[in-house]
């Protein structure tokens, strides 16, 4: 059974058993930021996903010509940031920085998730399909906000 028992928190992960909780676990590196510290910046690549353990962080976007700092939301305990980048090597899509309190959170790489997903294949098509879920609620609450 899995010593991180935020793992069964994280919508990620749900539909996962407790021993494959238990291989996610390993993948886990555990991390401080401290208060007001950048995680990620915007426009840069990542390898990365992250998964909140403690305190805060607040995501935000920057204006291209402006460089105007947008706040899109602040998320805690048991969310994620950096999703996508077990799917692609893309550029990121916002910024995160620690709050004021700073922060604890896990990291999982990709390459050692995909590693994962090859050897066990529902841990892969759950994951993925709740990834998918997600995403497809963020487009289409994005969409509904610009009409």
């Amino acid at each position: 059974m899995s010593r991180l028992p935020l793992l069964n928190q994280v919508p990620l992960f749900a539909a996962l058993t407790d021993s494959e909780l238990t291989l996610v676990e390993a993948l886990c590196t555990p991390k401080e930021a401290a208060p007001g510290e950048i995680i990620v910046r915007q426009n840069t690549t990542g390898s990365e996903m992250y998964i909140l353990a403690n305190g805060a962080v607040e995501v935000y976007i920057e204006g291209l010509h402006d460089k105007v700092k947008r706040p899109l939301i602040v998320l805690g305990k048991g969310q994620v940031v950096g999703e996508m980048a077990l799917i692609d090597a893309g550029y990121r899509s916002a910024s995160v920085r620690a709050t004021q309190e700073g922060c604890i959170y896990y990291v999982i790489e990709r390459d050692s998730f995909e590693a994962l997903c090859r050897s066990h294949l529902r841990i892969g098509y759950i994951v993925m399909r709740n990834l998918a879920i997600d995403l497809a609620f963020k487009l289409r609450h994005r969409n509904l906000t610009e009409m």
